[in-house]
């Protein structure tokens, strides 16, 4: 088989993954807190992955594309909403929240009150305080200062936890924004940011650029399909029609 099909396979799966990070990026345009997901591509030869059992040489290899996904941590829009308990950080940091997997982190600030008084993301996942706790908001007066002090009727209530990685982050997804340490060892730092009150950090999608994206993906895949036909036909004649000769 000609190993230019090879290649040609090689992008059309590359481009089915990278239309499904797309889609899951244009599906969370409005998610507060999300961070997309972006991909990379370098060309290798599959000998310098599996080395062909021909000596070298002997045969092309075929070139394939290796994928490379990461997040991108880029802060999205931040607009006020006038709600105490939406809250927003203005640097590098996330929120440390509770969850059945451990503790987890967010820049997710649309929190909530629990049916139990606990401050809680939209998940219903408490956010911690300092020291692990969770935060209580038995009362109607909530002021939360850039340091995450948090105020309830005029009484401290416990300080929220914001906290950094060192960077690059090493980090996976865990929902649509909830990360884990890849490193449950890692250790965490205390963020410089500052938390806002009453503001909400919107997803870091750029609807248009991903449309964008969409349509050159698309349409890649779409000349790696003609490829993949042009040799199909071409082992079809080969077989049939040169048997005639």
């Amino acid at each position: 088989m000609n190993s230019g099909i090879y290649s040609a396979v090689s992008g059309s799966l590359a481009a089915m993954r990278r239309l499904d990070i797309i889609s899951n990026n244009l599906a969370n345009v409005n998610t507060p807190g999300f961070k997309k997901d972006k991909m990379s591509f370098e060309g290798l030869l599959s000998g310098n992955i599996n080395p062909p059992a021909v000596p070298q040489g002997s045969t092309a290899d075929p070139i394939l594309q290796k994928e490379n996904i990461y997040i991108d941590y880029a802060s999205g829009p931040t607009t006020q909403s006038g709600n105490p308990l939406d809250l927003a950080i203005d640097g590098d940091g996330f929120f440390a929240v509770t969850t059945p997997e451990g503790t987890a982190y967010t820049r997710q600030g649309n929190f909530r009150t629990s049916a139990d008084g606990n401050l809680v993301t939209a998940d219903g996942y408490p956010v911690q305080g300092v020291g692990g706790t969770p935060i209580r908001i038995d009362g109607s007066n909530v002021q939360i200062d850039p340091k995450g002090v948090v105020m309830v009727d005029g009484v401290q209530s416990g300080t929220i936890t914001v906290v950094d990685f060192t960077k690059p982050y090493n980090l996976t997804k865990i929902g649509s924004a909830l990360f884990l340490a890849t490193d449950s060892q890692a250790a965490t730092q205390a963020s410089k940011a500052q938390v806002q009150q009453g503001h909400i950090e919107g997803s870091n999608v750029e609807s248009i650029s991903e449309m964008v994206e969409l349509i050159e993906t698309n349409r890649y895949f779409e000349a790696c399909s003609k490829v993949i036909k042009g040799f199909d036909d071409m082992a079809s004649k080969a077989a049939n029609d040169l048997g005639r000769v």
